[in-house]
């Protein structure tokens, strides 16, 4: 799997959600500003700690993510991984198709009503020549 890391331009304008917003803004005239480590995989703001992962190229920038990466040295951070990890679920090896009591009894009945509607018009009609 190859892992994209961030542009420097877009590097230029992240800033670390935590130390810009409401009550744990930073103080300073431009706080928050990022560092890329881990060989470009993850993002670390020095003022607050926080560590935020890049997945196939796009920075996952919620504090509740830089929040949990805090205290991992990041020499020991892990390879991010996918921005959407697969599905448990395996594809079905064979089809089996929908298991059916039957035809559903309504239909059955409406059919009947048809039916029998369409022979009374047509002895309406033969009727009437």
């Amino acid at each position: 799997m190859a892992t994209e890391t961030i542009s420097p331009e877009l590097l230029e304008i992240l800033r670390c959600p935590y130390c810009v917003s409401g009550e744990t803004r930073m103080p300073g005239d431009d706080p928050g500003r990022l560092e890329l480590v881990g060989n470009g995989k993850w993002l670390y703001s020095p003022e607050s700690g926080y560590k935020y992962p890049i997945k196939e190229g796009i920075p996952v920038m919620l504090i509740e993510e830089g929040r949990k990466w805090k205290d991992t040295p990041i020499e020991e951070l892990p390879d991010p991984g996918l921005l959407v990890e697969p599905s448990a679920m395996s594809a079905p090896t064979s089809f089996s198709p929908a298991v059916s009591s039957g035809p559903d009894p309504k239909l059955i009945v409406a059919g009947v009503i048809a039916g029998l509607a369409a022979i009374l018009l047509l002895i309406f009609l033969l009727r009437r020549r």
